[in-house]
């Protein structure tokens, strides 16, 4: 049955209905385009931002943790994995871990053909904890990475950290912006994030693997 003239113009003239249609397509439009996954460091969540500068052996460049990430990439499909690793460079086991880090970025490689699969990405986060003599600066984080004498780490010169000099980004958190928004609560802490940006493993939960190295060579392996 066909409404009348009257009646057509009573129902589109109504502010009270026009609302409600409009505040329908919107949440249709929200629920269609939203993201159903957390953001968080918890596994299965998605990896925060992290924004800034990081220095990569050349110089200080603009860094975005999202550069890295490819969100069509299914699981099974191949991709670049991330290992990314919190730390400080006067934290006496970061100084200690470093070398091992280093075979890490050299094992993962996809050049490697041990490893044979796709490159995993390390990216070093490094801040500076609230705790005396832990005084960091762009220059000490220069020569933490790439091994350069005249800067002190963990009392003794950047130069003699164990290991070799290390070939991946990173990023200036002296402020700890980004060590406070991923909830971190030392250093070294580890994460291992998939192609996608999601959080695959972490450091605070090792009942599956116990190293973030474990955690790729399982997970990225296709």
């Amino acid at each position: 049955m066909r409404l009348r003239d009257d009646d057509e113009a009573g129902i589109t003239d109504s502010p009270l209905l026009m609302v409600s249609v409009l505040l329908a397509v919107v949440l249709l439009v929200v629920a269609m385009t939203a993201d159903p996954i957390a953001l968080g460091t918890d596994v299965g969540e998605r990896a925060p931002a992290i924004e800034g500068v990081a220095y990569d052996g050349d110089g200080w460049v603009e860094f975005s943790l999202e550069d890295y990430f490819d969100t069509s990439w299914k699981e099974g499909e191949p991709g670049q994995w991330i290992i990314l690793e919190f730390m400080d460079t006067d934290c006496p086991y970061c100084v200690q871990s470093a070398a091992e880090v280093g075979d890490w970025d050299a094992y993962f490689d996809a050049s490697n053909s041990d490893w044979n699969n796709e490159d995993v990405q390390v990216i070093a986060v490094a801040t500076e904890l609230n705790i005396n003599g832990h005084d960091s600066s762009r220059a000490e984080i220069q020569a933490f990475r790439d091994m350069t004498t005249g800067e002190t780490c963990n009392k003794a010169d950047c130069a003699n950290r164990g290991g070799s000099p290390h070939a991946f980004p990173y990023v200036d958190d002296i402020d700890g912006d980004v060590f406070t928004a991923w909830g971190m609560r030392g250093t070294p802490s580890y994460f291992v994030i998939q192609p996608d940006g999601i959080v695959a493993w972490s450091s605070a939960n090792t009942q599956v693997y116990q190293s973030a190295a474990e955690a790729v060579a399982s997970l990225a392996a296709v």
